[in-house]
Order: structure tokens, then sequence, then C-alpha cells
């Protein structure tokens, strides 16, 4: 059982279990023993705000709540999402410089009218990263005339989305950035820094739990995907699982981007690790797809084949 109210609230273990439970089997991410002080801290001051004196209480308030705001609150206060502008350069300059003109490339030389680049920025807080993207596309999309961009940019936490899509930063955040590249694509306001709308119009920031199937199935025909330090709050299993999604979210030769600490090792075979000059990057290989299709035609062309030749045996038979 959960533990009563007291004066002072004090996270007991059942129910920082029970929390902890909660939280993971709704979103897939997993607060270890460690982290009670974290939940107990975060949690307190929303039961402040709504006049809950014991955790027993406000964990059923979450649970029971058929509307899964207050769920959405707890998400808004328990998740970290600390980051910036340009973050990992290496890894971004393999992006820019590699990545992407292969991509371009090959899609120019498809010769189908496809000049589209599709992004998917998974978890991505406050903003800074699919920004970042944009600004790179755009950068790029300048000597390439005809060129679209889409970027799907998605968090668990609406307040982050909120000011994602608000687009104002403290000028920490853009500690890494090229002076040049602030003063093209962001709007002074004072001590804060506003991003352009030419960046604005082509990301697109929706509300996804990357634990739910329904919510990440339909994303899909991605050119790149971006999941940066984001996975490490999950557990193997649900990693298995949402890379599983990513690799079906991207089309065949499409790249997947993670954490440059971070490794499938353990988790998939499904993508070849492909080592560029700059970082690291996960591909999805054409070659296997292909493969794959080829090796079904000949099962169907052997199935045909043999009732093509039982056909043809009982003709004869039916002749004797």
């Amino acid at each position: 059982m959960l533990s009563e109210a007291t004066t002072q609230p004090k996270l007991q273990h059942d129910e920082f279990i029970a929390i902890r439970d909660y939280i993971y089997e709704k979103a897939g991410i997993w607060f270890a023993e460690n982290k009670k002080y974290l939940i107990e801290s975060r949690i307190s001051k929303r039961m402040g705000e709504l006049g809950i004196a014991s955790y027993k209480d406000y964990f059923y308030r979450v649970k029971y709540d058929s509307t899964q705001k207050e769920f959405e609150a707890l998400m808004n206060v328990v998740t970290t999402n600390e980051t910036s502008f340009f973050r990992n350069p290496p890894q971004l300059k393999a992006f820019s410089d590699e990545v992407l003109p292969l991509v371009m490339k090959q899609k120019a030389e498809a010769g189908n009218g496809n000049k589209k680049i599709k992004i998917w920025s998974a978890g991505c807080s406050t903003g800074e990263e699919p920004y970042t993207i944009g600004i790179i596309l755009l950068e790029a999309m300048k000597s390439h005339p005809g060129w679209r961009a889409e970027i799907l940019a998605n968090d668990i936490s609406q307040n982050v989305l909120y000011a994602a899509r608000k687009g104002v930063y403290q000028e920490v955040t853009l500690r890494t950035t090229d002076p040049k590249i602030i003063d093209r694509y962001f709007t002074r306001e004072g001590k804060f820094f506003r991003i352009k709308d030419e960046v604005k119009r082509i990301v697109k920031f929706n509300h996804v739990n990357l634990n739910d199937t329904r919510q990440v199935s339909p994303i899909t025909d991605c050119d790149m995907i971006f999941c940066r330090n984001v996975m490490i709050y999950f557990s193997d299993e649900i990693k298995k699982s949402l890379v599983k999604h990513f690799y079906k979210s991207l089309r065949p030769g499409g790249y997947l981007f993670i954490g440059h600490s971070e490794s499938l090792h353990g988790i998939s075979k499904s993508f070849k690790l492909e080592y560029l000059k700059n970082a690291l990057v996960y591909k999805k290989e054409a070659a296997a797809t292909e493969m794959a299709a080829r090796t079904k035609n000949k099962v169907a062309d052997s199935h045909t084949n043999t009732m093509d030749t039982l056909a043809k045996i009982r003709q004869l038979l039916e002749k004797k």
C-alpha cells in the first residue's frame, strides 16, 4: 500500500516505486533508485500548486485522470530539457558536409522530381535541435534552388513544446553558434533572441510519446532521424522497440543520428554503422531492402513454378 499523507510530505520508498513504475509504463522513462530525491523535490512543488498533501493522493490523481492532463504535467516537471543550438559540432558537420550532400545527390539522380528533405527530431526539447537542423538545411539550399525541407519535431512535455513554438532563447543557448548565423536567423529582443519565421516555417512541433506505437508509427519516409541523448533515459526493452520504429520510419538509405556517447550495440543489428570523417552515424542500407524484395520475388516465382508443374502433372494424369 502507498503511505498516508504527512504534514511535511516525504516520498516513501513504496510511493517512489509506484510513481516510477507508472512513468515507465506510460512513457518508457526509467528512474533509478538514486533519482528518488529528484522525483520527490519536483513532484512536491506540483503537489503544492494543486493543494495535494500526500504523494499517495497525487499518484491516484495522475493515474485516474481520464484526460491525461495531469500525466502531461508530471512529465513537464520530471523530465530534464537542457540543450543548446549547434550542440555537438562534429556530428552536425557530418550531417551538413557528408550526409546531406549525399542524400540530395541520390535524390537528384533518381530523376523522380523528389527534391524534399524530411527529417525527424525525436525528443526535440525546447526546439534548439530542430531549429539548428533547419538553419543547416536553409544554408545548404541557398546553392540548391528548388529544394524543400520538412522537419518533424516532437516531445512528451507540453511545456517545452510551448517554448519551442515560441522560439525565444537566452544568449547562453547560442554559446556555440557562429555570430553570422545569429545575425542571419535570429532577431535580438533585449536579452533574448527570437528565431526568424523562415526557420519556423519548416519545423512542425507535435506532442508525441515515443513509447506509444500509435503515435510513432505514422511517421514514415524520413531521410534522417535525430534522437540524440534521449534513449539514455529508456530501458533496453524500450530502446529496442523504438529503434525498430526508427528503422521503419526511415526510407532505404536513410540515416539515424544518436548521441555521440550512445550506441546501438545490443539494441539492433538492422543498421549499418558508418565511420564518416567527422562522426559516426547509423544507416538503413538500401541494399538490404532490395535484397529482401528480390528474395520475396524469388520465393513467389518458385511457388508459381511449382504450381505450374503440379498443374501439368494433373493434366497428364487426367489424359491417361
